[in-house]
This record gives structure tokens, C-alpha cells and sequence, in this order.
């Protein structure tokens, strides 16, 4: 539902030089139409007032074919957002499996104890084997 600047100052509770400003800073959107009121929520959170019967009144009516072709476009924007958000599901959990698999790695590197060094008997020279004729 459309408002205009006057109606959506009563429904924010902000003055009117407040609306226009974020208008024009681009932070509130409008269109020929006026301002949507889910754009009012959107920046403002709830509205303050709910809306009276002469706001009712100046709400344009729509014919049964345009409420339709709406509803037709919004179902195929709703499948549409549905398929990426399957996507995006995927991707979450190939992520999760690759962070899995290189915290594994990283623990096994960190826990991996190696084997101590072997140590190794002090050998005799040669020399002492060629004087006395036998190995130590």
C-alpha cells in the first residue's frame, strides 16, 4: 500500500523534513505512486498509527487481471528464491565438509607424536677394529 509523505509521517512518528531528507539521501525509496509501506518498515520499523478510514479510502483498486499477473509473478519469485536458497544450502555444507576435513588434518598434525630419535651406539673407529680384530 502506497502513502504519501504527510500520511507516512503519521504512520512513523518522524516530521516531515525527516521523511524527505532520507528520500533524497536514497535510505527511503518512492515512487510515482507514493511510498510503500513496507518500505516505511523497512527503515523505521513498525509504524506508530494505524491506518485511518480516509487512507483506506485513497488506496487505488486493481482489476481482478492485475491482482492475478501479481500473484503469478510472485509465485514464480517465490520457486525462483526457493531454488537459491537450495543452492545456497549446498554451498553451506560443501563448506562445513571442507572445514571438517582440514580441522581433522590440522589435528592430526598437531597430536601426531614422533617416534623418538633412535640413538645410536657410539661406533669405534675402523682403526680400533684393525688393531684388535674385532667389532665393538
Amino acid at each position: 500500500m502506497y502513502v504519501t509523505i504527510q500520511q507516512a509521517t503519521k504512520l512513523t512518528g518522524k516530521s516531515r523534513a525527516t521523511i524527505t531528507r532520507h528520500i533524497s539521501t536514497g535510505k527511503l525509496s518512492r515512487t510515482d505512486n507514493g511510498i510503500d509501506t513496507a518500505e516505511l518498515i523497512r527503515v523505521y520499523g513498525a509504524l506508530v498509527d494505524t491506518l485511518d478510514a480516509s487512507l483506506n479510502d485513497s488506496v487505488t483498486t486493481h482489476d481482478a487481471s492485475h491482482d492475478e499477473s501479481i500473484m503469478t509473478r510472485d509465485a514464480s519469485l517465490i520457486e525462483a528464491l526457493r531454488a537459491q536458497i537450495d543452492l545456497l544450502k549446498d554451498q553451506v555444507d560443501r563448506e562445513r565438509q571442507q572445514a571438517d576435513h582440514w580441522r581433522n588434518q590440522a589435528t592430526m598434525l598437531l597430536t601426531h607424536q614422533p617416534e623418538p630419535p633412535k640413538t645410536e651406539q657410539p661406533t669405534r673407529s675402523r682403526l680400533y677394529e684393525k688393531l684388535f680384530g674385532r667389532k665393538s
